[in-house]
């Protein structure tokens, strides 16, 4: 029956994962009304090829430069003619996102006009028309942050592994915030090169930081974990922000907007993790008020599943140094 539910979880976990990377298209439209257009899309994307960029009708593709690959992203560049009104008050699309892609960053620039916006499967067309506002922008990447903490599998069981081990709110909420404080320290220092670590490390370590709460479940003894578990809390956090700075990299940070996502990205991730421990902690206490069999059982339980699983990805991770 474990074996079943373990087979069951990865694939399941393959089935979630991202489709595609985050690609970026530059346009500038010069005084001549000729389009400058530099599309770039990461090397390591085998789903970008699926991903195709529709111009208005009226456009014509002029000159094209040999494609290159520079920092770990395909560049190709082009120039469009779309008439001497150029791109104002046209619509540019995206055929073939998927609602588990990260999408595509596009920008365009017109002597003091920039217009951005991230498209994704249900927004895939930007109209070009006036001036996107930041807010806009940072909306974009605060849900970018949500939904990469809620599809984190290794991140979330982490916080549910503390919310096993904590017994008094007092202590979730010191925990919570000693986490907090931690990752976004790393998540920051990762994205703005203060500290560099090899991202199949940290993404084991992760994996092992799981285990070792697992073993913790499991002890009957009062160790130091349970003692002081916001200075653990403190301390995994430190890798778990460079996990996510590592998947921040890998979607892409807007050179000219670079300190507003990473801040949106950040909120995002507290706004997914607060409302994944508001719904497992409501649950916990659901259980131990109204169904004490179950919660007993499920307390004996879970450390197993949340050992199996963690340390599958430890396994994984290692053999992929």
């Amino acid at each position: 029956m474990i074996y079943k539910l373990f087979l069951l979880f990865v694939f399941t976990l393959s089935l979630s994962a991202h489709q595609t990377g985050l690609s970026y298209i530059e346009l500038k439209e010069l005084q001549t009304h000729k389009i400058e257009v530099v599309y770039k899309k990461p090397l390591s994307d085998k789903k970008g090829k699926d991903i195709v960029i529709r111009y208005p009708l009226v456009c014509e593709k002029m000159h094209e430069e040999p494609r290159k690959i520079i920092n770990g992203f395909i560049i190709d560049k082009y120039s469009l003619w779309c008439g001497k009104n150029g791109l104002f008050e046209k619509r540019i699309w995206i055929d073939g996102l998927v609602s588990k892609d990260r999408g595509v960053i596009i920008r365009y620039e017109k002597e003091d006009i920039v217009i951005k916006s991230l498209l994704r499967a249900r927004s895939p067309f930007i109209y070009i028309q006036q001036k996107s506002s930041q807010l806009t922008f940072f909306i974009e990447y605060l849900e970018l942050g949500f939904f990469h903490i809620l599809n984190g599998y290794d991140h979330l069981l982490f916080v549910l592994s503390l919310l096993l081990l904590i017994s008094r709110i007092k202590s979730l909420l010191f925990a919570i915030t000693a986490f907090t404080l931690s990752h976004s320290i790393t998540l920051a220092f990762g994205m703005f090169g203060v500290v560099s670590v090899g991202v199949a490390y940290i993404e084991a370590m992760i994996a092992l930081s799981i285990v070792f709460l697992a073993r913790e479940l499991l002890s009957k003894r009062d160790s130091f974990t349970k003692k002081h578990i916001a200075i653990v809390a403190f301390i995994f956090g430190l890798l778990h922000g460079f996990g996510f700075s590592t998947a921040l990299r890998s979607i892409g940070l807007p050179q000219d907007e670079i300190v507003l996502s990473l801040f949106a990205f950040n909120i995002g991730i507290e706004l997914g993790q607060l409302l994944f421990i508001a719904i497992a902690g409501s649950f916990l206490i659901f259980l131990q008020k109204y169904l004490p069999p179950l919660n007993k059982g499920l307390r004996k339980t879970a450390p197993y599943f949340i050992g199996m699983f963690s340390s599958y990805w430890l396994i994984q991770r290692v053999i992929g140094f």
